[in-house]
């Protein structure tokens, strides 16, 4: 099983991250929908998300060794002298969300001080959980739980073949289906119609673009990606009131994609700064690391 691992990782990985995760989402889907029978547990849900990070982790740990798992493990606490991405990371959600509330507010003729700003940071589908502890299972979880594996194995395990472009669109129709299960699970999937999946698969894409870039700036910092993937998740689904904001806030997430993918386009040809997960010859940077 080793050998075979280590010949296919990128098969190998899609596959486990997929049955990993689907154990857990399945019993959900089928308990949301009524199939059998019990309430639906959404620590499932949480469980679930685990999946691409055990994924990447055992795939590392049959390629590459104790020093592939190394190498990962610093670049989960990697986070001193990155601080561009640091300012993107934490800056750009809560920018997007104001700008998409004064837009809902010229739109739907609600002022700022109408939304429920007391809702922010909450979560309708974890609302049993204390705010602090869904933060911490939101980073846990939809964090570090998604990007150990996406922008930890698969993201640079492509780019070995592949232009950094090209390896964030197989990751994007990758991490998209990943998703399928949560369509009939999830309160705000569930409501989408048949055609909003078109939409998600497209916000998806956008995303896989900007997560790349950002990882490059980061110098493969996983701490800096999985932060700003769990404050995005968080302030675009905090309950303030307008269905209007997530739209919005998708919408300047596509324009700021199409900026980093033009970015990325451009400097293609240029090598990425070393990170930890990488042994391919790279031109000199700052080495990774706390």
């Amino acid at each position: 099983m080793t050998a075979w691992i280590a010949r296919r990782p990128v098969t190998a990985y899609v596959l486990l991250a997929a049955a990993l995760t689907w154990s857990a989402w399945l019993p959900l889907l089928a308990q949301t929908q009524g199939w059998i029978g019990g309430s639906p547990q959404p620590v499932l849900h949480l469980l679930g998300s685990l999946g691409p990070a055990v994924a990447g982790i055992v795939v590392t740990a049959a390629v590459r060794g104790r020093a592939g798992l190394a190498g990962l493990a610093r670049r989960v606490v990697a986070w001193r002298g990155r601080g561009r991405a640091w300012v993107f990371a934490l800056g750009v959600p809560p920018l997007l969300l104001v700008l998409a509330a004064a837009v809902s507010e010229l739109v739907g003729g609600q002022s700022l001080s109408d939304l429920d700003w007391s809702a922010f940071g909450r979560s309708e589908e974890f609302a049993a959980l204390p705010i602090g502890m869904y933060w911490l299972a939101n980073l846990v979880c939809f964090g570090f739980g998604e990007e150990i594996g996406w922008r930890g194995f698969l993201q640079p395990q492509l780019e070995r073949r592949y232009p950094t472009v090209l390896a964030a669109n197989v990751v994007a129709i990758v991490w998209a289906a990943w998703h399928l299960p949560l369509f009939g699970i999830t309160p705000s999937y569930r409501a989408m119609p048949a055609v909003g999946f078109v939409g998600f698969a497209a916000s998806i894409w956008v995303a896989s673009w900007i997560f790349a870039w950002l990882n490059r700036l980061g110098r493969g910092s996983l701490l800096i990606v999985a932060v700003f993937h769990a404050w995005f998740d968080i302030a675009t689904t905090s309950p303030l009131g307008p269905e209007l904001i997530p739209t919005v806030m998708g919408a300047g997430v596509t324009l700021i994609g199409l900026v980093v993918l033009h970015h990325l386009l451009r400097t293609s040809a240029a090598p990425a700064g070393r990170s930890d997960d990488d042994d391919r010859p790279a031109a000199a940077s700052p080495p990774t690391g706390r």
